[in-house]
């Protein structure tokens, strides 16, 4: 039986690629009906391989290798499910399976006629490439493939780390963001081929959302384990699906003007670029370079990840050289420099230097390690280079919810007063623990004046901004279309959850405190001060979990209000020792404690150790989130009545 549903499972990916390559085949030669029948043939084999692999692992079928890898009895059935995604060979089968599904539901929605036709061409190659990897590294290998196995009584397992009910979640969101971008890339291609392109917008929001809800969950997810000492820390792979999410910002900003006859090749040329940053940080993390969570062993589908990778570049190069359309920075006085024209330029440039200066960290560190020499880039490094970016990017922001609602001398004059306050508590805010960055011994002149910045001169931009859309969304009140006002709350919301994350990101990391406590094991209800903080001990236990052992502590914590946690230290057999912190969400700050554990001759002085953080505005940041995903769903909204109103008409 398992040697059936291994082959079987090989076979459906087999079929899916041939499927795949077929339709392509048939579009390129205009027999659309075949076409589209491939495409769905192609589907439904891939949707079949995914299921099997899921029954696989819910029936703990070990005589997969993968299955064998990621899971165990213990883990309960929504954790089996959710190790599917957790091993390379499952994310390349997940990403393959989506991405064929995204194309499928632009095949039906647009029944294809000879104008989207280049585009399901395009999408389909790009699709048939994923199924090669998939295939390359098949989660359907038996496990009597290696030499002297024979069919085991129990996994592996998962990590402890990654037992969290945001795994799933965190890691299925990126990649549905990663689908969403072929019908993009694909229509963009096509466009620059024939000079056609159909409506891609909400291709683009979806996988905007999508990708925001990866990077959120992840962050909360990595600020409850004590490895990660936080929700961001520059890592590699971080980095560089940051560098993915600027560039999708700066295609939506682009495609309004597109919409209106600019950006006719800078918008496609983001759109392919987008998606080959998906490629690039799939290809970052199974370089086997890095070492990070995030990081896959090196594997050997590398290559065929920069070959793709330097035929579409390639390709997008020659077809935007040859296709010919200027852009001008159109004038016009004080007044135009800040018109929609010019600002979402101005937009724009900023958010691709500021995807540069995200990709240049890990890329830098590729380019050395192949040369030989390695070099490490520290956070300072990105907070530094960021700040001043942020800051631009805050204050365009502003203006371009002012343009056109007040007078030039008001615009000029609100503008002018705000950056002033940001110039003077940047230089005049004297304590260097709340600067942008510290200083390190090589620092160059430029770093050490940016780095210098009291991190408080961006709160009036947070208040410019936070005033302007405010401001707006009264104005927006007025309008008595209900498609526009969905759409233009569903803007205005995202926007304010931006400058909420990044003030309360600031805030959170640049005035956290620290204090550590210690209690011996008798001291159980025995109340002790820090500065802000009250902790008081209530009790210290030795748990065991199959075969692993946790040390946890109950305590509570005084800060506003009493706040009732449990921090716990894992000694895992397998896996080694893993801390997952405490974290209280409060109004003001977030609370978060760690307990790095006992070591045997620890346990025998009979002394705990807690370190109690506060992160204070840190609910800034979550507030900002739900502003920011409530807003695309609405402009998502509101685009989908607002087509079934032209249908319906």
């Amino acid at each position: 039986m398992e040697v059936v549903q291994v082959s079987a499972g090989n076979l459906l990916l087999y079929l899916s690629t041939l499927s795949c390559c077929s339709a392509a085949v048939f579009l390129i030669k205009g027999k659309i009906k075949p076409g589209i029948m491939f495409t769905r043939l192609s589907a439904a084999f891939v949707t079949l391989a995914v299921m099997l692999l899921a029954y696989s692992f819910v029936s703990l079928d070990y005589s997969l290798f993968y299955v064998w890898q990621h899971a165990n009895e213990q883990m309960p059935i929504l954790y089996r499910l959710a190790a599917i995604m957790v091993g390379q060979e499952g994310t390349y089968l997940v990403w393959a399976w989506l991405s064929l599904i995204v194309v499928l539901v632009h095949t039906e929605r647009h029944k294809i006629s000879e104008r989207p036709l280049l585009t399901n061409v395009y999408a389909l190659i790009g699709c048939a490439f994923l199924l090669v990897l998939t295939v390359g590294m098949s989660p359907f290998k038996s496990i009597f493939t290696v030499e002297g196995a024979s069919l085991p009584v129990s996994g592996n397992g998962l990590d402890p780390a990654l037992l969290d009910l945001l795994m799933p979640l965190h890691i299925f969101s990126v990649f549905a963001a990663y689908a969403f971008t072929i019908i993009p890339a694909a229509a963009s291609l096509a466009y620059l081929t024939h000079g056609e392109m159909p409506s891609v917008r909400n291709y683009l929001r979806f996988s905007w959302l999508f990708l925001s809800i990866g990077m959120i969950t992840g962050g909360i997810w990595a600020n409850r384990l004590l490895g990660w000492s936080g929700f961001w820390q520059w890592d590699p792979v971080q980095s560089s699906i940051l560098a993915t999410w600027l560039l999708l910002t700066a295609a939506l900003h682009a495609i309004v003007r597109f919409a209106i006859g600019e950006y006719k090749k800078w918008f496609p040329l983001l759109c392919i670029n987008t998606f080959l940053l998906t490629i690039y940080t799939t290809f970052v993390a199974r370089s086997g370079i890095y070492s990070s969570i995030h990081s896959f062993p090196g594997t050997p589908s590398w290559w065929l990840l920069i070959v793709f990778m330097a035929a579409v570049i390639v390709i997008s190069l020659v077809l935007g050289i040859r296709y010919d359309a200027p852009e001008t920075l159109r004038s016009g006085g004080i007044r135009a420099a800040f018109a929609p024209h010019n600002t979402f330029y101005f937009t724009v440039a900023l958010l691709l230097v500021m995807a540069f200066i995200a990709l240049w960290g890990p890329t830098a560190y590729i380019l050395l390690f192949y040369t030989g020499q390695k070099i490490v880039m520290f956070p300072e490094y990105y907070n530094v280079l960021f700040y001043p970016f942020i800051l631009g990017l805050s204050y365009l922001l502003g203006a371009c919810m002012l343009y056109g609602r007040v007078k030039n001398r008001t615009l000029a004059g609100v503008g002018v007063i705000y950056f002033a306050a940001t110039f003077f508590l940047s230089i005049a805010v004297p304590d260097s623990a709340h600067a942008v960055a510290a200083p390190g011994p090589y620092a160059g002149f430029l770093e050490k004046i940016l780095g210098s910045f009291s991190v408080t001169s961006y709160l009036p931009a947070f208040f410019f901004v936070t005033g302007t859309v405010l401001f707006k969304m009264i104005r927006d009140s007025r309008i008595k279309n209900r498609v526009v006002s969905l759409h233009l709350t569903g803007v205005n919301l995202l926007h304010l959850g931006i400058v909420f994350i990044i003030l309360g990101a600031i805030f959170s990391t640049s005035f956290e405190t620290s204090q550590n406590f210690s209690y011996a094991f008798n001291e159980k209800g025995v109340y002790k001060e820090k500065g802000e903080i009250g902790l008081q001990y209530l009790d210290f236990r030795l748990e065991k979990e199959g075969v692993d052992w946790l040390q946890v502590v109950d305590f509570e914590v005084f800060y506003g209000e009493k706040m009732n946690m449990s921090a716990v230290y894992r000694k895992s057999r397998q896996f080694g020792f893993i801390s997952n912190a405490a974290v209280h969400h409060g109004i003001f700050s977030d609370i978060k404690v760690d307990f790095e554990g006992l070591l045997p001759h620890q346990l025998q002085q009979g002394k705990i150790g807690l370190n109690v953080k506060k992160q204070p505005l840190a609910s800034l940041m979550w507030l900002g989130s739900a502003m920011l995903i409530s807003g695309i769903l609405l402009t998502i909204i509101a685009s989908l009545l607002s087509r079934r109103q032209k249908e319906t008409k």
